[in-house]
């Protein structure tokens, strides 16, 4: 039978782990929301170019 100390050792990486695979969700998650914010922005600043230049 293991060791209470191992045990206890065993549940802190398991635990480490789990968050260090929730981190990475995480941040796949957030990275694709800002490149779809960075997509959206160069959108409008291609629009207001376009309007500048068709005001010119």
């Amino acid at each position: 039978m293991p060791e209470p100390l191992h045990l206890a050792a065993l549940a802190a990486a398991v635990i480490a782990i789990a968050v260090a695979i929730r981190c990475a969700i995480d941040t796949r998650r957030y990275r694709r929301q800002a490149e779809a914010s960075a997509d959206r922005a160069r959108k409008a600043v291609n629009e207001i170019k376009e309007i500048r230049r068709d005001q010119h």
